[in-house]
């Protein structure tokens, strides 16, 4: 194809070439994704839609034809990246069932960076070469990441023998784990998860006598030094500042998120602005920009001006290890600045397109991740819509006459007043005009004239565009924000302005006080209290506005069929950022380019999309509709238990939350400092598992929680639930509180005002015809009594014909007791006590409840062995049938009153 007929054919078809044919290759492989082809019809069908382009080069027919070539390119590339894996890929062997799950293995294999500093240890990350399994020598490939815990001085003395480094080959023995944990809707897919990664598998080194170092790799000397200077910065950082300081500077500059504290964390992830802590676009471009502005006072020369900003971004892309989400990052970065090098200026839309090209055909997988839509809807918002509006309302403000703009903006009066005193600036214009040959008056009637005062219009400007800017960023995220997060931001537009400021002050104040302590520690000692000061800022606000509710909301997503609404947000938003593109307020033919049709098509837009923000903000369809009937769903929590009731007429009841046992609290030692208690940054079950269940179902309310015990793994999770759900009230079979975990969930349930209820033997509940009997614990003068396994709630819920019960983890001492009015324990679907343990079921009991189902709330792999195996053989003998959490996830049970019927997330 001749460049002039590829001038003329791009010419005809769009002003944005690059932008049209990203969409048309990701089009394609969308389309492979839905519908499956041999990668050969692909193949074909770009290669005819190629031969047809060049034939009708200089006819309008080409145009389809180079459209169709690329989404068959796309679908291409999809086929082929998804081509079945070597069967010595590690993640093979495990999702087939070669090598089994926990199981002991050996490795060998090659480190692919430092060991990875984190609190408590560090993580290794190996490219494998063989492994030995049940005394088998396996050939494999793929990566594996460990983590090596520190306990004390004299392992850390050991791993400090064998100098682990960037390239050591290393044999390891662990038991690599590979496998999905919390098997319910709406929960993330750890395999999923390891895959994005381009981890195959993952594991827990015991003891570093489990580590053998064989040898050392050849490596690029420069590299070597990248790693060490970032392993050297992040132990300075740890050191010299408090714990909340170091772990944001660990995580915002480094790329390190172990060392972030849990609160934190939660106030950035609160406020909406945690996407600072993640090495993501938001850095590359900081710091890309900021290394191009201090390359101009050198040299004018772009060429050198861009080498030498794109070696200092990719040193600092590889230092901070590489991943996907930061080589995306700086490789847009790097096309979006190489116009400048051949001295053209280039749209941002064709620039954007080029990104989209490279980037999915580099990983086209990557098309469907979190990662990359986050990255490409916020960078699309800024360059199809924010920078757009931001130019005209410039142009309206700071019109003057010239050769280029001959005509007064066309604006409505308030508009134009309201540019005006942004942009308008008297005193420019005098010297402009003094220049020319000829004279004009132009009158401009803006609300304030600044005269003097241009440092404070700059200022007002500034802020007016950085509001601008992130309004609509937001605006653009709200649906990602809701289908990954169920978080809606009400104040991040003002807390990201103050987090990005704040942070790079603190990022600049830390770097000097790292520099001043190679000369003296006293010398550093202001810089590092100054650096400590601006973390403080950093945080103080966020956390005032979560203080007062004024931070952010969780909401459910829809699910089906309905999730297409998230999609269709997008139409709108397209339709506006298009009008806006061509919306011309200087142009000589402005009736012309603004038409009446294009103003209603822009008010329609606005108006459609203002609709699907409220349908997706107060989602008034995500719930499911009643259906008459009662279902009980036994959550998979692990170690722990979790149940939800949805009674007939659709009202709610939550049994349990789950929850983890160890914090893994440590203390974090300082120069000439106390160690200060660290907390690690480790979301619960009751976030990561049972509220995204209930989001995944549609809910923002639960009528009522209901704890059966103060055990972590019972009531722990009940905490964030009540913190991201609206309750009703929670219900309690006792109130202990001295006792941390129930404290801790008391808290949260007096700062949102939810009503307590202390149940109790003999009380009857109604739910619209479903009885529910509480048969555990006793009444007790003293509400505040021990709530340990043999004073937990036990509940028998009634149905018409049907009877469901719940033991929570009573042990034998309850069973004998209830065994007095055996009447009452007898179900047809039995809640099997204490998750299978020998410490309960007795056989008397199992037999009183004649029960035909037994559902075991634990684990896949009980760090306590549970269910224990004369258990479960008791009670298939008594005619049970008997699930697993661990096994079989979600186990659901619905009945009419008459009928019963189960479906459990795996079959």
């Amino acid at each position: 194809m001749s460049s002039e007929r590829s001038v003329t054919l791009f010419a005809n078809f769009t002003p944005y070439p690059l932008l049209w044919l990203g969409v048309c290759f990701t089009v394609g492989i969308i389309t492979a994704k839905v519908f499956v082809f041999d990668w050969r019809i692909y193949s074909a069908a770009c290669l005819v839609s190629a031969i047809l382009t060049i034939l009708f080069i200089d006819r309008k027919t080409a145009l389809p034809f180079l459209s169709l070539a690329f989404i068959a390119a796309g679908g291409l590339i999809f086929n082929i990246e998804n081509q079945p894996v070597s069967t010595s890929r590690v993640k093979n062997l495990y999702d087939n069932g070669q090598i089994k799950s926990g199981d002991p293995i050996e490795i060998k294999g090659v480190l692919q960076g430092k060991p990875e500093l984190a609190a408590g240890g560090f993580f290794l990350e190996l490219k494998t070469e063989n492994a030995i399994y049940k005394g088998a020598q396996l050939e494999i490939s793929g990566k594996i990441r460990l983590f090596a815990p520190v306990d004390d001085e004299q392992i850390r003395d050991e791993y400090e023998k064998l100098n682990l480094q960037y390239r050591s080959i290393i044999n390891v023995a662990c038991r690599l784990r590979r496998e999905d944990n919390f098997l319910n809707a709406g929960v993330a897919s750890q395999k999923e998860i390891l895959d994005q990664k381009e981890i195959d598998a993952a594991a827990v080194v015991k003891s570093p006598l489990l580590i053998e170092k064989i040898g050392e790799e050849q490596i690029f000397a420069p590299v070597g030094w990248l790693y060490d200077a970032r392993e050297n910065l992040i132990v300075n950082f740890k050191d010299t500042f408090n714990v909340s300081t170091a772990g944001v500077l660990i995580a915002s500059l480094l790329g390190n998120r172990y060392f972030l504290d849990s609160q934190t964390a939660k106030v950035f992830r609160e406020g909406g602005t945690f996407h600072v802590l993640v090495i993501s676009g938001l850095h590359i471009t900081f710091i890309g920009g900021l290394m191009l502005l201090l390359v101009r006072l050198f040299t004018n020369r772009r060429l050198r001006q861009f080498i030498i900003t794109c070696v200092f971004l990719w040193s600092f892309s590889i230092a901070v290890g590489a991943e996907v989400p930061v080589i995306r990052a700086a490789l847009m970065f790097t096309i979006l600045l190489f116009p400048l090098v051949i001295y053209r200026r280039g749209t941002l839309l064709n620039a954007l397109g080029a990104c989209a090209l490279i980037l999915l055909v580099w990983r086209p997988d990557d098309l469907f991740t979190q990662s990359f839509q986050l990255t490409f809807v916020s960078v699309g918002s800024l360059i199809a819509l924010a920078f757009p509006l931001a130019e005209k309302l410039r142009l309206i403000g700071s019109w003057t006459l010239s050769s280029e703009n001959p005509v007064p903006p066309q604006a409505p009066a308030r508009l134009k007043r309201f540019c005006e005193t942004l942009y308008w600036r008297e005193e420019v214009w005098q010297v402009e005009s003094a220049r020319r040959v000829w004279t004009a008056n132009l009158f401009k009637n803006p609300y304030i004239k600044w005269k003097q005062h241009s440092v404070l219009q700059q200022t007002v400007r500034y802020a007016f565009e950085s509001v601008l800017v992130s309004l609509i960023v937001q605006i653009c995220l709200l649906p990602l924000m809701i289908i990954y997060f169920h978080r809606v931001s009400l104040s991040g537009v003002v807390l990201n302005l103050w987090v990005g400021v704040i942070i790079a002050l603190e990022s600049f104040a830390a770097m000097l006080a790292v520099i001043a302590g190679q000369i003296s520690r006293a010398f550093s000692f202001p810089f590092v209290k100054i650096t400590e000061f601006l973390n403080w800022l950093l945080v103080a606000l966020p956390r005032f506005f979560i203080e007062y509710s004024w931070a952010s909301f969780r909401v459910p997503h829809y699910s089906g069929a309905a999730k297409a609404i998230y999609f269709l947000y997008f139409i709108p938003l397209l339709v506006a950022a298009f009008l806006l593109y061509g919306w011309n307020p200087a142009a000589l033919n402005f009736k012309k380019q603004n038409s009446a049709f294009k103003y209603k098509l822009l008010c329609g837009s606005i108006a459609a999309a203002s609709i699907l923000i409220g349908f997706m903000i107060f989602h008034p369809f995500s719930a499911p509709t009643p259906d008459g009937r009662l279902h009980i769903d036994f959550l998979d929590v692990g170690q722990g238990d979790s149940a939800l009731i949805t009674f007939p007429e659709g009202e709610t009841m939550l049994i349990d939350g789950g929850g983890r046992v160890d914090y893994n609290r440590q203390w974090m030692k300082r120069e000439d400092d106390e160690p200060e208690l660290f907390e690690p940054d480790t979301q619960g079950i009751g976030e990561t598992v049972v509220s995204r269940f209930l989001w995944e179902k549609g809910y923002d309310q639960i009528d009522y929680i209901l704890a059966t015990h103060a055990d972590a793994d019972h009531i722990q999770g009940l905490g964030d639930v009540a913190e991201n759900f609206r309750v009703r009230a929670a219900l309690f079979g006792r109130a202990p509180f001295g006792d941390k975990e129930f404290a801790a969930v008391f808290a949260v349930l007096q700062k949102r005002g939810v009503p307590i209820v202390i149940l109790s033997r003999g009380d009857l509940l109604d739910f619209n015809g479903v009885k529910v009997e509480v048969l555990n614990p006793e009444k007790s003068d003293s509400p505040e009594s021990l709530s340990d396994n043999n004073h937990s709630v036990v509940l028998r819920l009634i149905c018409g014909e049907r009877k469901f019960l719940l033991t929570g983890d009573i042990e034998k001492e309850t069973e004998r007791e209830l065994l007095n009015a055996s009447e009452f324990v007898k179900s047809d679907v039995l809640k099997v006590a204490h998750h299978g343990s020998r410490t309960s079921s007795t056989p008397e009991f199992i037999g009183a409840t004649e029960a035909k189902l037994a559902i075991i709330s634990v684990g896949k792999q009980s760090p306590f062995g549970h269910p224990h195996l004369e258990v479960v053989e008791r009670l298939k003998n008594s005619g049970a049938k008997v699930l697993t959490t661990g096994k079989r996830g979600t186990i659901s049970v619905s009945t009419d009153g008459k009928d019963l019927q189960l479906k459990t997330f795996q079959p």
